[in-house]
């Protein structure tokens, strides 16, 4: 499975996000995209799946196995539009999406495993099956963080992309999720934004850095020094005793 950029530049009304970017993310394998806020992560992550048109440039998804015939993709957005008085659960949240994914005629492809499915996306980012019937209006934010992660999961789709998957969530929650994340990787191929990378690093292929219209793309090694950091996050790239960090929490 893989996705190619190549020569990609997107424009947000006049403003130039992306500029010729290309690039190749093999899966199985996890990847990072970085880069202060306006710098493109979303924009690209929008484009991969088809919702913005590219200036110019094209993006080409290959799959291992031609014969699949699901989603390709599903998708984590950073926010989801939900009214607070919905009368909706975490169990049926994660259900409706799993229900939309379905070919049509929907109704004609019953599918008998549809409890487990959902039973298993819930188990895998721990959320405690008290709290399946919960309202989703009742949830605090790192919980409807989870809820968020069960639903993209729940389609078991070859490629997974992810908009800050470990924003809102507790400290020992972010290393649970990194560690949900890692494992996942090594059958999927994951392309996830972040703005902090750190907890991630041991499972991350490569990084994409983007910021003011230009780009950087490579290993961990490669992109994570002062002297690459500092001319994409400014100021807010500081080296302490030969570490580097980034100060853009989130």
């Amino acid at each position: 499975m893989k996705v190619i950029i190549e020569a990609l530049t997107i424009k947000r009304g006049s403003k130039i996000v992306i500029s010729n970017l290309s690039a190749s993310m093999e899966g199985p394998g996890l990847y990072q995209v970085i880069g202060p806020n306006g710098s493109g992560k979303t924009t690209l992550m929008l484009t991969i799946l088809g919702v913005i048109k590219p200036t110019s440039g094209s993006i080409r998804v290959e799959l291992n196995n031609r014969n699949h015939n699901g989603p390709i993709f599903s998708y984590m957005p950073q926010s989801y539009s939900i009214p607070k008085d919905a009368p909706i659960t975490v169990y049926e949240f994660v259900k409706g999406y799993y229900e939309l994914s379905k070919p049509w005629p929907r109704f004609l492809h019953r599918d008998i495993s549809v409890d487990e499915k959902i039973r298993r996306a819930l188990e895998l980012v721990n959320i405690p099956k008290s709290m399946w019937m919960e309202q989703l209006r009742n949830l605090s934010g790192g919980m409807l963080q989870r809820v968020f992660l069960a639903r993209t999961l729940v389609i078991d789709a070859p490629m997974i992309l992810l908009d800050e998957p470990l924003s809102n969530i507790d400290p020992d929650g972010k290393v649970d999720i990194a560690e949900l994340l890692g494992e996942l990787s090594r059958g999927k191929l994951i392309i996830t934004t972040s703005h902090d990378p750190i907890l991630l690093l041991d499972y991350t292929k490569k990084i994409l850095l983007l910021g003011y219209g230009f780009h950087a793309y490579g290993d961990v090694n490669e992109i994570l020094k002062y002297e690459i950091l500092s001319k994409f996050y400014k100021k807010c790239a500081v080296e302490l005793d030969k570490h580097v960090h980034i100060v853009d929490w989130h």
